[in-house]
């Protein structure tokens, strides 16, 4: 292989030897194309950063800006966890009552803390509260006080299965009353 460079400074490569060009060493024509990918990664980041953004990207940047005022409820809430905005450890402070993203599972801050990995969920449960709601339906506890019963045709999770109340004030999960509960075929 031969490489050669023109008189504007471009370079090329060519299996046969060629005359009216200046003759250059593969570690030139490696570092020349180097420089040329490196230009051009740097200009991909910028389009990147400077092309009009799509509807659908404007839509999830308002949602997940404001995902904390405009859904209100924890039944909602659970139905965008991915809208939700994760930690940072950027030391900003995360107001108390706020939801997050974690793993993929919404927790609320139960105090103001500073975004910290010291004060992330695994790392100071305390901080955190599990919100108990997975895609719109309460979670169902393995112990139900009577102010978590479930209302007749109320649906909650239970290992990972959809579940619906027989009974008002059902206070008992599925694998402690069966009868009380039915499966709710998706």
């Amino acid at each position: 292989m031969n490489y050669y460079k023109k008189p504007d400074g471009t370079v090329f490569s060519c299996y046969k030897p060629l005359a009216g060009f200046e003759e250059i060493t593969v570690e030139a024509f490696n570092d020349h194309m180097t420089k040329v990918t490196a230009k051009l990664e740097r200009l991909a980041e910028l389009h990147e950063l400077t092309r009009p953004l799509t509807a659908d990207e404007v839509n999830r940047l308002f949602i997940a800006q404001n995902i904390n005022t405009v859904i209100t409820d924890d039944a909602t809430a659970s139905r965008a966890v991915e809208f939700h905005p994760e930690m940072k450890y950027d030391g900003s402070l995360i107001p108390a009552k706020t939801r997050i993203n974690w793993n993929g599972k919404l927790k609320r801050a139960t105090v103001d803390i500073w975004d910290t990995e010291a004060n992330n969920p695994d790392n100071a449960p305390v901080l955190w509260e599990d919100i108990a709601y997975r895609d719109g339906f309460r979670i169902i506890p393995k112990i139900i006080t009577a102010t978590l019963a479930f209302s007749e045709g109320e649906c909650g999770w239970w290992n990972d299965v959809l579940y619906r109340s027989k009974v008002n004030g059902n206070a008992y999960n599925p694998s402690v009353v069966p009868d009380n509960w039915e499966l709710v075929e998706m």
